[in-house]
């Protein structure tokens, strides 16, 4: 069992107190509960349609949902004539396009009700989280919990760096498999039984069909079956039964994809060809490279191919940078996620703690699988460690903030952890308000559309940034993403040019973002980009440049006419 923190009451007086305390403890949580529900609900909920601003990616996910909710066809029409992609889609787990479909169908088509789905994994999070902490520490230490999942800033996401907050407010799947990750784990602390072994397998394979670190949970819940008190069969039998029942729930997708054998492949070999598992080399190099996840100021930001990150990015140690940009996000990793490790590990293996075991082993198993295993290093993957992370500081930190009489060094550590959580909580807020003011001035992204269509007629034949997709879904709309995949070496038999690609679709109307035209300018071949430049200056003409307060978010929009 986990160890009570405190001192027990008297006998005498815990039978006159418990029904009192008990009943201002029930109050205690109702109200925090609530506050921090309507705190998540404030930071995500205004400006749904247009803050964040919808992204290149974002779309993506809505085009497959979208024509899955409208003709039951799992595909995007952004990639039609790439592996049969408008028919059988691979670029990403399916799990959560099936989500944003159910949204859609229940509540009709738009962002919003796309990024509805993700609110929904937000508050799931939440209240997922504070059970886990108050089953492991109490309420005090679930309480703290909540206020540092909602104010500990991370630099996950757009603008705040709140990850909670920002990834609930998205139509990406990065924040979809935590609720199922932190409701295994729950199942598993009621207790070894084979019905909890089988849903909290049910829960993993789900979480790995949404998202695919979803499955570096599976390790860590077989590794803590495996260290119960029970005799070595009943051990095994827990761990079959887990792992049989996730790798049954993802069994239906690896037949789907077995099927389409070519069509998985060819798709999936658009994504950077650095995993190669089999390579020992890969390993180092992942796990020398992890320390750049936590160096990118927010999730997105990538180092330029061929240049040195240690140029181009701020040391992990840089005194001055912490101090001044991100210390909250440095000081959590850096001295945070050690000392939850420390105290989890200690209270299991010295003190038998059931519950401390499998915190433990959830935090240092995620970590060293997202090390070993992630080659992007993007930060907004780390979502699933932060509701543990925040559990483990939040217990720690309580245990240091007791400090015994007398004990001149445990005061001055409780002080020291005081003042840490103090600028935790004061450094989020400020996010947060600045987050508040910039949610009002995004760009109106169905105005932007409007404007677009003045110009671009529906059903004419266009490429372009995948974020304009929802707004000209009524064209014939190709991702600009084409341009790589069809002249990549991956590409296979669908291998061409960009001219013969805009000849042989009829493409009539390009239009790009400046950020699309920035990625063309960064991860074009030389050849490629000139081939696109030339046919441009050949065939195109600028019709309309969309600048100012109505294309802010974007940058500018430029609309170009092809003419043959």
């Amino acid at each position: 069992m986990s160890l009570p923190y405190g001192e027990a009451l008297p006998l005498s007086a815990s039978s006159r107190l418990r029904a009192l305390a008990a009943g201002r403890t029930v109050l205690l949580e109702a109200a925090a509960l609530a506050a921090a529900v309507a705190v998540f609900l404030a930071s995500v909920v205004p400006n749904l349609a247009n803050h964040p601003t919808l992204t290149d990616d974002e779309a993506w996910v809505m085009s497959a949902s979208y024509k899955l909710a409208r003709e039951g066809i799992f595909g995007s029409d952004m990639f039609r004539g790439f592996y049969n992609a408008e028919r059988h889609y691979f670029f990403n787990m399916p799990a959560h396009h099936f989500a944003v479909a159910a949204s859609f169908k229940l509540f009709g088509a738009g962002v919003v009700q796309a990024r509805l789905v993700g609110v929904g994994y937000g508050l799931a999070t939440l209240l997922l989280t504070y059970l886990l902490a108050r089953r492991l520490y109490g309420v005090a230490v679930a309480l703290l919990t909540l206020g540092l999942l909602l104010f500990l800033r991370l630099n996950m996401g757009f603008d705040t760096g709140l990850p909670l907050q920002e990834l609930a407010a998205s139509i990406r799947y990065d924040l979809a498999p935590v609720p199922f990750m932190l409701g295994a784990f729950l199942l598993l602390l009621g207790g070894p039984s084979l019905a909890r072994a089988a849903g909290a397998g049910a829960l993993l394979g789900l979480a790995t069909l949404l998202q695919f670190y979803g499955a570096f949970a599976l390790p860590v819940a077989v590794s803590f079956l495996a260290l119960q008190s029970l005799p070595q069969r009943d051990r095994r039998k827990l761990v079959a039964v887990l792992a049989g029942t996730a790798a049954i729930v993802c069994l239906p997708y690896g037949v789907y994809a077995a099927a389409h054998l070519d069509d998985f492949r060819g798709q999936a070999g658009t994504v950077d060809r650095r995993d190669d598992l089999t390579d020992p080399g890969f390993y180092v190099e992942s796990l020398l490279d992890e320390p750049n996840r936590f160096l990118r100021p927010l999730g997105f930001k990538e180092v330029p191919k061929g240049e040195d990150p240690r140029t181009t990015e701020p040391r992990l140690l840089d005194v001055r940078e912490m101090a001044v940009r991100r210390p909250s996000a440095k000081l959590a990793v850096l001295a945070g996620l050690p000392l939850a490790l420390a105290f989890s590990g200690w209270r299991a293996f010295r003190q038998r703690s059931r519950p401390d075991l499998l915190l433990f082993l959830a935090l240092a198993g995620l970590c060293a699988q997202y090390a070993l295993f992630e080659a992007a290093k993007l930060y907004i993957y780390w979502i699933a460690v932060v509701p543990l992370l925040c559990t483990g500081i939040a217990g720690a930190a309580v245990w240091l903030m007791r400090a015994p009489k007398g004990s001149g060094v445990r005061f001055a550590l409780a002080g020291a952890t005081a003042l840490c959580l103090l600028g935790f909580f004061a450094e989020g807020a400020a996010a947060r308000l600045s987050g508040f003011r910039a949610a009002g001035r995004e760009t109106e992204y169905s105005r932007l559309a409007a404007t677009i269509h003045e110009t671009v007629p529906a059903g004419a034949r266009v490429v372009g940034s995948t974020s304009l997709w929802w707004g000209l879904r009524h064209t014939d709309y190709r991702s600009y993403f084409m341009f790589f995949y069809l002249t990549s070496p991956n590409a296979g038999p669908y291998r061409t040019t960009i001219d013969r690609f805009l000849e042989e679709v009829g493409v009539e109307y390009l239009v790009l973002t400046r950020l699309g035209q920035e990625e063309l300018d960064k991860h074009l071949t030389p050849r490629d980009r000139a081939d696109l430049e030339s046919y441009r200056a050949s065939h195109g003409r600028l019709l309309r440049r969309i600048e100012g307060a109505e294309a802010r978010s974007y940058g500018y929009v430029e609309i170009w006419r092809f003419e043959r």
